[in-house]
């Protein structure tokens, strides 16, 4: 196993014990991680298509105070593009900060969906960029019918 996704576990869930549990941790993404976020309904869309593919799902973030889904991937080689427009998935990478949850929170409002697996799995980015492309066209399919 890469030596990078063995650290993304420990990046994802540090183990310090003098800090809260059931804190918040703030995380640097593009080292070992970037994060892929949409807004909730599509990402809730994206992560069934993903189960229905039968894809080896790594950990999801849910954010319910501004409804957003945030899918851990492997780090981009590159810089993510600057996005141009102000709606659609936004790509985290090296410079970002994502807030993680505790790793045992079930409730509250920020949760995994997907915790982080011991073996530190990210779903691969191909696999999230297609599931959401999947998501967009039903969720389109489903307010025009």
């Amino acid at each position: 196993m890469n030596a990078d996704v063995n650290r993304t576990r420990t990046a994802v869930v540090p183990q310090d014990p003098i800090r809260n549990p059931y804190a918040p941790r703030l995380v640097a993404a593009g080292e070992t991680f970037d994060v892929i976020e949409v807004e909730d309904r599509l990402g809730f869309e994206a992560l069934g298509a993903l189960y229905a593919h039968r894809v080896a799902v790594g950990p999801v973030i849910s954010d319910r105070r501004y409804r957003r889904i945030g899918f851990l991937v492997p780090p981009a080689a590159a810089a993510p593009t600057p996005r141009q427009r102000a709606v659609g998935p936004r790509h985290h990478g090296r410079g970002a900060w994502i807030t993680v949850p505790p790793a045992d929170c079930e409730d509250g409002p920020l949760v995994w969906l997907v915790p982080p697996s011991p073996e530190g799995r990210l779903t691969a980015l191909h696999h999230v960029r297609a599931a959401i492309a999947e998501a967009a066209r039903t969720l389109a399919d489903t307010r025009v019918s």
